[in-house]
């Protein structure tokens, strides 16, 4: 046995939406999440592109 007790530790993948409202909550946050790592990925891509291109961004 270790220190902590994880039997009842509640995780987001585990978690169960109890009402209409939550699932819809839960739903816009993970499109929000989806929409963020997507911006993420499109500014590295820029940033490649740009040192590719030889700017360096300080003009």
């Amino acid at each position: 046995m270790d220190a902590f007790d994880h039997a009842g530790t509640a995780h987001d993948a585990d978690e169960t939406p109890n009402t209409p409202h939550e699932t819809e909550l839960l739903a816009l946050w993970r499109a929000l999440a989806a929409d963020r790592r997507a911006r993420d990925e499109r500014m590295a891509r820029l940033r490649a592109m740009r040192l590719i291109g030889g700017d360096d961004g300080t003009d």
